[in-house]
């Protein structure tokens, strides 16, 4: 069974490492996970080269435009059925780009449209809402002020240019689309949050949420918190300290149940274990 799963998220927001720390998942065999590694297809050395920053508990280098793999694919396995899943590492400037330019390639139209699910990444720290009149400096409001030019990537709300983008992908793809959601440096968020990743969307993206609960019928949502490398960078020594670096992984989806499975993530998103 071959399934493709078209990941997006901006620059930074943890794609990369979520693919290093589900390489290393795959492939080890201390701590079960639901679904593992029966043959990489293709080229494997650059999700060894991302495995190896993660075990080392370093900072991953931003894919850039040029440095992308658009095709990555794995055949994946429970032991009893087998499942080939294929992922894009995009940079998250051509996001940006789409965003910006309104204009997409032929290619990454094709792959958007083919694929059987779309999983969105979004880094907590890069959250940007938008200020209410109130919050706007007094100064800036006088008559005659020159106000900086406007950059849509770093001047709109994340939420705005999420959903523009999320518009993009029922235009193209015009079919009930199975969404996943992925909320990654979970562990930066306050821990009175962390248990309950449908109300951190609900209160930290209020507009996103509504969209999504207002298009139910054509797009099929899972929302979960993930902490890829379970801590700070700056905590590397005490990260490197535990002995099974899948146990560094948490994960907590909107059912409030938590793990360090990746692979139940790409289980779920494969449509085997995907809600209606």
């Amino acid at each position: 069974m071959n399934k493709k799963i078209f990941i997006m998220g901006a620059p930074n927001a943890g794609k990369s490492t979520f693919l290093g720390a589900l390489w290393n998942s795959v492939n080890q065999k201390e701590i079960h996970t639901e679904l593992t590694l029966k043959k990489m297809v293709g080229d494997s050395q650059y999700l060894y080269r991302l495995e190896q920053k993660w075990l080392e508990v370093e900072r991953l280098e931003r894919t850039v435009i040029g440095q992308e793999k658009e095709k990555l694919s794995v055949l994946l396995t429970n032991g009893v059925d087998d499942l080939e899943v294929e992922f894009p590492d995009l940079s998250g400037e051509t996001f940006q780009n789409i965003y910006e330019s309104r204009e997409i390639s032929f290619e990454l139209w094709d792959k958007i449209s083919k694929a059987d699910a779309i999983l969105y990444f979004i880094n907590v720290e890069d959250i940007h809402s938008p200020e209410f009149i109130s919050e706007i400096s007094p100064e800036l409001r006088q008559e005659g002020v020159k106000l900086k030019e406007r950059n849509p990537c770093e001047d709109d709300p994340t939420q705005v240019q999420i959903i523009d983008l999320l518009q993009m992908v029922l235009e193209i793809r015009k079919r009930r689309t199975n969404l996943g959601i992925i909320f990654s440096a979970w562990d930066l968020v306050n821990q009175s949050e962390q248990n309950d990743v449908r109300a951190f969307l609900a209160n930290h993206m209020n507009m996103l949420w509504q969209y999504l609960e207002a298009n139910k019928s054509v797009i099929n949502t899972k929302v979960w918190g993930v902490s890829a490398i379970g801590g700070k960078i700056e905590e590397s020594e005490k990260l490197l300290d535990i002995e099974d670096p899948i146990k560094r992984i948490k994960i907590v989806d909107d059912k409030m149940v938590n793990s360090c499975d990746l692979t139940s993530i790409i289980l779920e998103m494969s449509g085997d274990k995907y809600d209606s």
